[in-house]
């Protein structure tokens, strides 16, 4: 009655969003049965309902109704805290075909339980038409519950259980492997007792302890090149230091000023000829395919070539200073013009020429010039001619030939750092002679560095792919999916070294730039390096890799501790893999570093096929070779990199900031509320010490702290506020000294400096900062030094702008933070300072 009333109700109305399906395990299983009809067998079970869990639907692989399924044929079993649970009807599934209804009495708990289909209840059978390996299907009560793991089952074929071999693991090398091996072989095979090497068990044990100290030593590697602290590899700590943005610094190669002599006009000079220290015995012109050049290059440590292509003239070679019939004449420190002997029409705006001492100013003996006094200015302007185009000559001679003239000008930034003689009377003991030519001008200047050019060279073939290891896929435990191949890395390196880096040469820049220290933002010295693959393709360098696509063919240089560079390249993901096989090719420079820091007249040959050439030097020490970042610097530097200040906050930081341009000696900040919003004024006192700040100055330090002041903070930049100070000192001459000499000297060692040393004067702009205290005893002492000086006493020590105090007596004055002290001495701006001198006695 039950079975017939559960069959002859209506189908109930299945949620379909709320169903779970569970699959049968066998899916091999399934396709076999769907080819044999009539057979028929359990597809999946679903839970129907979410809320009371009393509803299931069980698919069929084909239509049950023939089998005539009730309640009496299924059983639930399984449970832990609800057990014994009935199927209490069973209903064609409406609206879904294959599929019956079960009710059951209850739901179950979170435990799996099982459904079978049994002929009957007096046998296990499944009934006839049902498959024997599809009759039952595990399933849970709570499918419809959250879930993190994936519910779907995977199949694993399980790994035979081993038992470990007690074995010792503090083995990592070679001997230690040999002996845990053969105390093992003691264990597997006891009766084997041979232990000469000519054995082939110990033989197969060797190589085996040959390849596991391989391997320990690669473990231990790489564990240790893990660490920034523990890293032995320079490209490890490189590439630790790149996390935190520390750029490395590979070195950067010397440069230098070549000076070249040649014999006629319109002598070429290629860019990139090479120059060569100086061997005895050997021609300053030597021809690039002799086999002099080549001895000499095979024995040179140190090459340079030349930056730029040249032009040499023979009226360039040496040039006479024009001193417009002084006999001691001198160029002062700080100068930037100046006049030259001769019609010069072969020098242009643009040209580079050496001033150089060649006599003793005191001698005239060649021997005697201070090889110090020399110095290099690319000029910014050259006249010969008149407004009138009429040659320049001296007014007071008309004859053209013999005083024809030739003005000069070059920038502020080669402004002469020293004195330089130009004519002399040399002293009593060499014949009170008047010398003329005591320093001259050479042109013929040409720009080199260091390094020497290897033409393109092989520097590997890429490798075929490792294999892939057994068993290794990206499928379940038992290897069903295709194996995956490991990625193949092209990691090649240049057979010479060190690899030079370079910075691009500006042509327009003053002469003093070339071997100058590069500014802070500065761009980095790049490799001298270019790559292509056998077929033609060029491969670009770039700082890393992880900007580049799949099909960006690009390559990273890494340096190794012993200066072997190494080239890295994409490996599909990030930059162009290189095809298997293909070989590549390199041109690179090689020379880097101090060791391209030669001194002056260390370079003495240039392999030129042109015989007009026939001298070369450099008069000038090469100088910006810095060499790599050691491991150690790396470990230092790297850490503290991303610590830097990005932000001005507080008023040291805008002063700090500031002060970073080379162009500013100091600065100070100021926090100022004005109204409406807070202000950072900054107060800066420019290199050159001058009254105010220059527009573009200012214009350029607002510009650059713009970008690191704190929102709602305006800026205003500012000149410091200058104070003048009234020195006063009565001086005492001694008997036999002029009081005007006694003056001048003074005045030289005070305020203008003295012009045959270059030293400045004490009371010199440059002298004084923000916040100075100004102390009287150092000035007093300096006069009294002075020859001639009997006794020097202060009359006064006060502030221009505040004569009411006097601070002799204290002896000191104390300024305000943005104040800086001056003692210019003009009598057109006395409010920059005043020093009084009273002379009394001497003549």
């Amino acid at each position: 009655m039950n079975l017939s009333t559960s069959i002859a109700a209506p189908a109930p109305v299945i949620p379909a969003a709320a169903a779970e399906i569970y699959f049968c395990a066998s899916r091999n299983r399934r396709t076999r049965v769907l080819a044999a009809p009539p057979l028929n067998g359990i597809d999946y079970l679903e839970i129907a309902s979410a809320d009371d869990q009393t509803l299931l639907l069980l698919t069929f692989l084909r239509d049950p109704a023939p089998l005539a399924l009730g309640p009496a044929h299924i059983a639930i079993s399984g449970g832990e805290s609800v057990t014994g649970i009935r199927v209490v009807a069973v209903t064609a599934a409406r609206d879904r075909a294959c599929t019956l209804a079960l009710t059951v009495d209850r739901a179950g708990d979170f435990s799996p339980y099982t459904l079978n289909l049994f002929a009957d209840g007096n046998t296990v059978e499944p009934p006839s038409g049902i498959d024997p390996a599809l009759s039952q299907v595990v399933f849970s009560f709570k499918a419809g519950c959250p879930v993190s793991a994936d519910c779907l089952p995977v199949g694993c074929c399980p790994l035979p259980v081993v038992e470990r071999p007690d074995i010792s693991y503090v083995a990592k090398d070679y001997p230690g492997f040999v002996q845990v091996m053969l105390d093992r072989m003691a264990v597997l095979v006891p009766s084997w007792t041979e232990h000469h090497s000519a054995d082939l068990g110990v033989t197969l044990i060797e190589i085996l302890a040959y390849v596991a100290d391989h391997l320990s030593y690669r473990q231990d590697a790489v564990a240790t090149e893990a660490y920034l602290g523990t890293a032995r590899s320079r490209i490890s700590l490189r590439r630790h230091a790149k996390l935190v943005d520390y750029q490395v610094d590979e070195g950067e190669n010397a440069k230098v000023w070549l000076y070249l002599a040649a014999v006629g006009e319109g002598v070429i000079l290629p860019s990139g000829t090479l120059v060569l220290p100086r061997v005895a015995g050997v021609t300053a012109q030597i021809d690039p395919a002799s086999q002099t050049a080549q001895t000499l290059l095979a024995q040179a440590g140190t090459v340079f070539a030349t930056l730029t292509s040249a032009t040499l003239s023979q009226s360039l070679n040496q040039i006479s200073f024009y001193t417009w019939g002084d006999t001691q004449c001198c160029l002062p420190a700080g100068a930037t013009t100046a006049t030259l002997s001769g019609h010069l029409d072969r020098l242009c705006a643009g040209a580079v020429l050496l001033f150089e001492e060649i006599k003793g100013p005191s001698t005239g003996a060649p021997e005697d010039a201070n090889p110090r006094n020399r110095w290099v200015v690319r000029l910014t302007a050259v006249s010969c001619t008149d407004r009138f185009g009429h040659v320049l000559i001296d007014p007071t001679n008309s004859d053209p030939a013999a005083n024809a003239i030739t003005l000069i000008a070059w920038d502020a930034a080669d402004a002469l750092p020293f004195p330089l003689c130009l004519s002399s009377v040399s002293d009593a003991a060499h014949g009170a002679r008047t010398l003329a030519d005591v320093s001259v001008a050479r042109g013929n200047m040409v720009p080199a560095d260091h390094g020497l050019w290897h033409d393109f060279t092989p520097i590997g073939t890429v490798a075929p792919p490792p294999p892939t290891p057994i068993g290794g896929s990206s499928g379940d435990c038992c290897g069903a999916s295709a194996p995956v191949a490991p990625p193949s890395y092209f990691f090649p390196s240049l057979p010479t070294s060190p690899l030079t880096f370079a910075r691009e040469f500006d042509v327009v820049a003053p002469a003093a730039a070339l071997t100058a220290a590069p500014a802070v933002d500065a761009p980095a010295p790049r490799p001298q390096l270019c790559v292509r693959d056998a077929g033609g393709g060029n491969w670009t360098q770039e700082t890393d890799l992880l900007s580049l696509d799949s099909l960006q063919q690009g390559y990273v240089v890494e340096t190794e501790w012993d200066g072997t560079s190494f080239l890295r390249f994409g490996d599909g993901a990030y930059g162009a893999a290189p095809d298997e096989n293909m070989i590549f090719s390199a041109r690179f420079r090689t020379g880097n570093g101090t060791a391209g820091n030669v001194g002056p007249e260390t370079l003495g040959h240039v392999l030129a096929a042109d015989h007009r050439i026939t001298f070369v030097r450099n008069p000038l020490a090469a100088s910006g070779g810095r060499d790599p970042d050691t491991l150690d610097t790396i470990r230092q530097r790297a850490p503290w990199s991303f610590r830097a200040q990005l932000r001005a906050v507080t008023e040291a930081d805008y002063g700090e900031v500031a002060a970073r341009d080379p162009a500013i000696s100091a600065a100070r900040g100021t926090l100022r509320w004005t109204g409406s919003w807070r202000t950072a004024f900054i107060a800066i006192d420019p290199i050159d010490a001058a009254a105010t700040a220059p527009p573009a100055l200012a214009a350029s330090t607002q510009q650059r702290l713009d970008l690191m002041r704190m929102a709602g903070v305006d800026l205003a930049v500012e000149s410091a506020t200058i104070v003048g100070l009234r020195i006063g000192l009565a001086v005492c001459v001694a008997p036999r000294y002029r009081r005007t000499d006694i003056a001048q000297a003074l005045g030289r060692l005070l305020i203008s400096g003295q012009t045959c040393s270059g030293a400045p004067g004490l009371l010199a702009p440059g002298n004084f900062s923000f916040g100075e205290t100004i102390y009287l005893s150092p000035i007093i002492a300096a006069a009294q030094a002075v020859e001639g000086v009997s006794s020097v006493r202060a009359t006064a020590f006060q502030r221009v702008d505040d004569p009411a105090r006097d601070a002799v007596a204290a002896g000191f004055i104390t300024l305000q933070r943005l104040e800086i002290a001056r003692v210019d001495n003009d009598p057109s701006r006395p409010d920059r300072g005043i020093l009084d001198l009273d002379l009394e006695g001497g003549q």
